[in-house]
């Protein structure tokens, strides 16, 4: 006995032992067999972290894990995972897998999975990965059928994310968050499934705008499926989304080439509030409360084969009727609100689609609005018919409406009716379109806490034809600022509907247009400086628009602008100015040039500007800008005229970026006065003479160059302090200086320790003027000067040189007429 039980101890003891070894003498080769069958039919890039395999998780069933599986593709989605698996496993029932017939597994398990699918604007898809197979198909070729099975009882899906990024139908579809479990008895011909699958995190984005925002789905159902024939037909199920709630009846059947599909879809709960579930979370504070009424009816259909080029019959209707919205602490409600739509497909080409708003009214305060539209031939030639009739009272409506601080008032008036097809807009055929009617705003205002200046629209009348809306007057305020604009705009309906290039002649007055309004001030009341940084103001690429303004007065950082008129031409992103007067730091100036958004990380300018008698001073006080290019005119005062032509890139404050910053020009003065400059207090110092901290610079003409950043300030003449000097020089595009002034000093202005050097020389006496080069260098905020005297010390050799000869000419002739006078007495 004892001998047995230490034979079967033993035993034990070597199949747990084989058991626990066995599993890792075959992971390699089944990890490299599977990754091989991969390579063999999937054009992508696989990785596989980890197999693992076990007797004991599952035990007697052999538990089996892929772990860590990503998909990258290639070419054109190189940089793109197309999926990736944490853990995909079961466990295989290792008798049924010796027996070479069939496989029995358990539950088959796909868990936390992420999968990116985009399709181009070209249609091409990156999950498009599969190899095509040169092989023929075993049966093909010799009329057998494999008698090989893989029987599971159930499918788990768990943590399923999917972004889903379509181009070519501007599409974006998210999936947070996926759950399913799917179980029956796959072994037979005929089952019941049964399906539970939740949905949440959904939003939808189509073609820019968000018709889900986090909504949920789920599906609970038993489906009747044939799988020998491969029909799936709904019994007892219930689908949700969000809070409406439907039942589908219906079958759905797997074709060579795609499905055969009878379903018919109806909302259960049948009440208007329902259907405000479909509002977007961060919506869903302001309808708490919500009081409503009415009745909802919403049903689908879809019926026929789906193939990839061809469509089933599908249609859809909803209809609200006598519904009310009223929230409990406003007075107003909306009320009779009626909706009647409906879209129809009979199969076949999807141009044959049909939408229809049969009616969309609503009524505040009995104030009505209606609203039909009408679209058929969507896609090879829209054609839509409509209308737009009421009136929309905003006060009232945010009587009706929660707008938390929203101020809005003001009464719109609409009578707008449409019909055409787009071929008669894009031929211009507008005798073949009808489009009439006006709609009027009067006594708008709107302010929020982010914009407390507010708008103010006193009157505005749009006039509607097929060719263009005329702006027959609008008359508006933004804070202090008024604007009043007329004109026309063009092609508006091939801007709305296909995003065509709208086109628009206008003509715009101002008597106040303070664009400090405009500006982001600094939060922290301790960091403002004196500078308000504006924000990149984007121009629209689809826009063609040419403006004629004339303006009174305009504000800008602390600096008037009076008397502006010009051509503005909106265009390809780029605004273009042309002859843009205006009067301003007590001079005038015109202005060419042009605006560039077309890269909007990277704004750039490119003007010309033609300036006359402009105030130094004001110039430095008022603009920012002048400060940081030219910071040596800070305390200057005078007047100067330029020509100048710049090109720079901006920043996203709207400032130049200096180091791109080129361009020439000239600046011309009768007088400038410079005090309490650096420079200048600077050369005082050196000369040890207060008169040159303050000094006037008479008539000059300068010409500079800018090269990235860099002035480049070629010789010119001018008197300084009432002395002829030849000033040039260069500051860099970080700020630092080298400049020379060549000037012509009287001696006695250089002081006393330059003049104690020179006294004692033999005929310096006759020198009343000196050559001195005053060199400045460091930087605009620590300047460094130094007097270069080697000008003045030849001066002063030559004067020497010349005092010695006529004092030796002198001793000679005295020498000579002693000389004579010895000779002849």
């Amino acid at each position: 006995m004892k001998k047995f039980l230490k034979f079967f101890g033993g035993f034990v003891v070597l199949l747990l032992a084989l058991l626990i070894i066995l599993p890792f003498f075959f992971k390699d080769k089944i990890l490299e067999r599977v990754k091989t069958e991969i390579n063999n039919t999937i054009d992508a890039k696989v990785e596989i972290g980890g197999l693992s395999l076990s007797m004991f998780k599952k035990f007697p069933n052999l538990y089996v894990e892929l772990e860590d599986v990503t998909v990258v593709g290639k070419n054109e989605f190189a940089n793109d995972t197309l999926a990736s698996v944490g853990s995909l496993y079961t466990a295989v029932d290792l008798g049924s897998a010796l027996s070479g017939t069939q496989i029995k597994v358990g539950a088959i398990v796909l868990a936390n999975a992420k999968v990116n699918a985009v399709v181009l604007e070209s249609g091409k898809a990156n999950w498009d990965i599969v190899k095509e197979s040169d092989e023929a198909v075993v049966e093909e070729e010799t009329g057998e059928v494999s008698d090989f099975k893989v029987i599971f009882e159930e499918v788990r899906i768990e943590d399923f994310f999917l972004r889903y990024a379509d181009a070519s139908i501007k599409t974006v579809l998210l999936v947070d968050d996926l759950d399913l479990t799917l179980n029956g008895d796959f072994t037979v011909k005929s089952t019941n499934l049964n399906v539970k699958s939740q949905i949440t995190g959904i939003d939808l984005d189509y073609d820019g705008v968000k018709y889900l925002k986090k909504a949920s789905v789920t599906l609970d159902a038993v489906i009747g499926a044939d799988l020998q024939n491969m029909i799936f037909t709904f019994k007892e199920n219930k689908l949700t989304l969000n809070e409406l709630v439907f039942g589908i009846d219906g079958n759905v059947g797997m074709l060579e080439d795609g499905y055969s599909l009878d379903l018919k879809m109806n909302a259960q709960k049948a009440d208007f509030k329902t259907l405000l579930s479909m509002v977007p979370d961060v919506f869903k504070a302001d309808l708490k409360g919500l009081e409503t009424n009415g009745t909802l009816a919403l049903t689908a259909f879809v019926k026929g084969d789906y193939k990839e080029d061809y469509m089933p019959s599908f249609g859809a209707k909803l209809a609200v009727d006598k519904a009310t919205l009223k929230y409990p602490d406003l007075k107003e409600s909306i009320n009779n609100i009626t909706i009647n739509a409906e879209v129809k497909h009979p199969g076949g080409d999807l141009d044959l689609l049909t939408a229809d708003v049969n009616s969309f009214h609503f009524e505040v305060a009995n104030n009505p609005f209606d609203a039909e539209i009408h679209v058929k031939n969507p896609i090879s030639d829209p054609y839509m018919n409509g209308l737009f009739r009421g009136v929309i009272d905003f006060a009232k409506i945010r009587h009706a409406i929660p707008m938390d601080s929203i101020k809005i008032t003001g009464i719109v008036t609409s009578d707008v009716s449409f019909s055409g097809k787009m071929s008669a807009i894009e031929k211009e055929e507008y005798e073949k379109i009808t489009t009439k009617g006006d709609v009027k705003l009067k006594n708008f205002e709107f302010s929020t806490p982010d914009f407390p200046q507010g708008i103010k629209i006193i009157s505005s009348v749009l006039n509607f034809t097929p060719k263009y809306i005329s702006l027959t007057s609008f008359n508006s305020k933004i804070g202090f600022s008024d604007i009043q604009l007329t004109g026309k705009i063009e092609d508006y309906i091939p801007y709305v509907l296909k995003d065509k290039i709208l086109k628009g002649n206008f003509i715009l007055s101002s008597n106040l247009f303070d664009i400090n309004e405009f500006m982001t001030e600094e939060e922290d009341a301790k960091a403002v400086s004196d500078t308000i940084p504006l924000s990149v103001i984007e121009i629209p690429a689809n826009l063609d628009l040419k403006l004629v303004s004339s303006m009174k007065l305009i504000r800008f950082d602390k600096m008037n602008i009076e008397n502006m008129k010009g051509l503005i031409v909106v265009k390809n992103a780029k605004a273009q100015l042309t002859d843009l007067s205006m009067d301003m730091l007590k001079g005038s100036m015109t202005m060419n040039g042009s605006y560039n958004t077309k890269n909007i990380q990277k704004p750039a300018i490119d003007f010309g500007l033609d300036v006359k008698d402009f105030d130094i001073n004001s110039a430095y006080e008022s603009l920012s800008m002048i400060k940081k290019m030219l910071p040596i005119a800070m305390n200057c005062s005078g007047k100067v005229s330029s020509d100048l032509k710049i090109t720079s890139l901006l920043d996203q404050e709207m400032n130049p970026v200096m180091n791109t910053l080129n361009g020439n020009g000239a600046i011309h003065s009768k007088m400038i006065v410079i005090k309490d400059n650096k420079a200048f207090d600077a050369l005082a110092a050196a000369l040890k003479n207060d008169k040159y901290k303050r000094i006037s610079i008479t008539q000059f003409d300068m010409n500079f160059v800018i090269t990235d950043g860099n002035v480049e300030v070629k010789p010119f003449e001018a008197k300084v302090a009432g002395h002829p000097a030849q000033i040039y020089g260069t500051q860099s595009v970080d700020g630092k200086l080298n400049f020379t002034m060549d000037m012509k000093l009287p001696k006695d202005e250089l002081g006393k320790e330059v003049n104690q050097y020179f006294d004692k020389l033999p005929g310096f006496d006759e020198v009343k003027e000196l050559d001195v080069a005053v060199k400045i260098t460091g930087t605009v905020d620590n300047p460094n000067v130094k007097l270069d005297l080697s000008k003045a010390i030849k001066q002063a050799q030559q004067a020497v040189a010349k005092e010695l000869e006529r004092r030796a000419k002198k001793e000679l002739e005295k020498k000579g007429k002693d000389l004579l006078k010895k000779l002849f007495k």
